[in-house]
C-alpha cells in the first residue's frame, strides 16, 4: 500500500497535469475558472498555479491575471511561441517601468502584417481609473494612429508602408502624417481625437511609443499611455522618454 506522502504526492501531480491540460485546451484561465473546472479549493488550486508558475511552466498576465502555458511549454506554433516568449521576457520591464513613471505601459508585437496588444501594466496609481484596461490585450492596434503603430511604422521601408496603408484604405495624408511625425520626432505619438482599438475607454488618453528589435527584424513597440487630463506630451517627454528607451533596450538585450 502506498504511503500517505507517496499517494499525496501523486495527487499533487494529477491536479497540476489536470491544471496543465485546461491551460492547453483553453488558452488563458482565471483563478475562478480553474476553481470551477478543477473541483479544487481555490487555496489549493493557488498553490498549485504558484508552484507551477514558479517552476516555469505557466505565466500570469500582467493586465488580466489569467494563467496561461508559457512559451517554453507550447507545440507547433512558432509565431505564438516567439509571442509568449516575448511577453514573459517583457512583462517584469514593464511592470517596472509602469510604477515608476506612474503611465500604464503597453507591448505589442508586429508580426509584418498587423500589431496586437500582447500585454499592458498598469501603476497601482491608475487602476481605479483602468478597471477594463485588460480588454485591450488580445486586439489589433491601428498602424496609422496609434502610438504604438506609428513608431512600426518609423522603422519600415516606405514600400512596406505603402503597402500596408493601401490594404487598410489609408488616405494618402494620412500615411504621410504618420510616418514622417514618427521619423522627425524619433518615436511614435497617438493621434489626437482617434481611438485605435475596438473597445473604448471612458477618458481620452495620450501615447508615445518606440520600436523593439530582435535578431536584426522589428518584431514590435511599446508604449507609454495616459489620461490626457494627467499631463501634455510635452511633459511626459521630458520625465520619463528616457526611461522607455532604456527598458526598451533591456527588452531588446534579454530577447538577443
Amino acid at each position: 500500500m502506498a504511503s500517505k506522502v507517496e499517494s499525496g504526492s501523486v495527487r499533487s501531480v494529477e491536479r497540476a497535469l489536470a491544471i496543465l491540460e485546461l491551460l492547453g485546451l483553453h488558452q488563458a484561465l482565471g483563478l475562478e475558472e480553474l476553481h470551477y473546472l478543477t473541483g479544487l479549493p481555490k487555496a489549493t488550486a493557488s498553490r498549485m498555479l504558484l508552484t507551477l508558475q514558479e517552476q516555469g511552466w505557466i505565466y500570469r498576465g500582467l493586465s488580466d491575471r489569467r494563467y496561461r502555458l508559457s512559451a517554453k511549454r507550447l507545440f507547433g506554433d512558432s509565431q505564438l511561441r516567439f509571442k509568449r516568449h516575448m511577453v514573459e521576457q517583457a512583462a517584469p520591464w514593464l511592470q517596472e517601468l509602469s510604477e515608476r513613471t506612474g503611465l500604464v505601459t503597453d507591448l505589442s508585437c508586429f508580426d509584418g502584417e498587423r500589431l496586437e496588444v500582447m500585454e499592458s501594466s498598469i501603476p497601482t496609481v491608475l487602476r481605479k481609473r483602468y478597471p477594463n484596461n485588460c480588454q485591450i490585450v488580445g486586439h489589433y492596434s491601428s498602424l496609422f494612429h496609434s502610438a504604438m503603430g506609428k513608431a512600426c511604422l518609423a522603422a519600415l521601408e516606405p514600400q512596406q508602408v505603402e503597402r500596408l496603408a493601401a490594404r487598410e484604405q489609408v488616405p494618402l495624408e494620412d500615411q504621410y502624417q504618420a510616418c514622417e511625425q514618427s521619423q522627425h520626432q524619433g518615436f511614435g505619438q497617438r493621434t489626437e481625437g482617434y481611438w485605435e482599438y475596438p473597445v473604448r475607454l471612458p477618458f481620452l488618453i495620450r501615447a508615445v511609443a518606440l520600436p523593439i528589435w530582435a535578431e536584426g527584424r522589428l518584431v514590435g513597440s511599446m508604449a507609454l499611455h495616459w489620461p490626457m487630463d494627467q499631463a501634455p506630451v510635452e511633459r511626459v517627454l521630458s520625465l520619463h522618454m528616457a526611461s522607455l528607451a532604456a527598458t526598451v533596450d533591456d527588452v531588446q538585450r534579454v530577447l538577443a
